[in-house]
């Protein structure tokens, strides 16, 4: 991909229109910054591996329902997890759900841009309450809890059994 895609510059710290403070972008055509520097990438997935270019009726052009695709590689209890007899205990939400979609958490809006288009982040991280706070970057809970505050959420996360507490600290 390095033959057709330069990063955008970024400096760490600062917020810019294009990027968070912690150098993951926020806008539309920005995503393949994150892409190339997630953990998919670097194992071999590619944009193709989840887009067909061609077009789909699924939303993002995706080869599949977007759960239905993440499910293929990270079914419960895979190599790939989540280590979970079931989405449902990975997630803590009712099967079906909103909370238990996986792009819900692990690729959730981050910014919608022109008319509806939402842009979604790519880096596959689960973003905590505290980079929320931290770096202004939204996290999937709050994005849908909207009535709550991050302290809200990350008193939740904490009760949860299997989220370490480093992770929650960054």
């Amino acid at each position: 991909m390095s033959d057709f895609w330069k990063l955008e510059e970024h400096k760490l710290g600062t917020q810019t229109f294009t990027h968070f403070a912690d150098g993951t972008a926020h806008k539309n055509r920005m995503q393949g910054n994150d892409f190339v520097q997630s953990l998919m990438y670097t194992r071999g997935v590619t944009c193709f591996s989840c887009h067909d270019v061609h077009g789909t009726a699924n939303e993002a052009v995706l080869w599949k329902p977007a759960d239905k695709l993440c499910l293929d590689c990270h079914g419960p209890n895979t190599a790939n997890g989540p280590r979970a007899p079931n989405i449902q205990a990975h997630t803590h939400h009712p099967p079906d759900s909103p909370g238990s979609q996986c792009v819900a958490c692990h690729m959730p809006r981050i910014e919608q841009t022109i008319a509806d288009v939402n842009v979604r982040a790519h880096t596959f991280r689960f973003i905590t309450p505290a980079q929320t706070d931290a770096l202004g970057i939204p996290n999937a809970c709050n994005l849908c809890h909207t009535d709550k505050s991050t302290s809200w959420t990350a008193s939740a996360l904490r009760s949860w059994d299997e989220r370490s507490p480093w992770r929650m600290a960054q």
